[in-house]
């Protein structure tokens, strides 16, 4: 399984705000600009399960999306250490099955809204 989920397509107009439309609707909180102005996103904080980032760049109709759980030390250790660090949010497989589930869920949502087709 990849480390990210990534999504490159293109959008005729500027995505920023239905971004930030779905990012409030599901709980994924704003954590900045990069200096290559890709927009960061992030849900919860790894305690309970993985955190769920979400990074998206635009440049004129190019888009690239990235989305993935981070587990903590903790959460890898009690896990015999089988977790990987960073996991694309595909389903299939057994680790990390919930955050993934619940990030993919999300992440579709953007998707679809955007015209997109869902990450299976």
């Amino acid at each position: 399984m990849a480390a990210r989920t990534v999504r490159d397509f293109q959008a005729g107009f500027d995505i920023t705000p239905w971004v930030d439309a779905w990012a409030q609707q599901n709980h994924y909180g704003f954590r900045g600009v990069s200096p290559d102005g890709t927009r960061n996103y992030q849900r919860g904080n790894g305690l309970l399960t993985g955190s769920m980032p979400m990074t998206v760049r635009q440049y004129g109709p190019s888009v690239h999306l990235e989305a993935w759980i981070h587990a903590t030390l903790m959460a890898r250790i009690s896990a015999l250490f089988l977790i990987p660090t960073d996991m694309g949010i595909e389903s299939g497989g057994v680790r990390g099955i919930i955050p993934r589930n619940m990030a993919r869920d999300a992440v579709n949502k953007l998707l679809v809204q955007l015209g997109q087709p869902p990450i299976l």
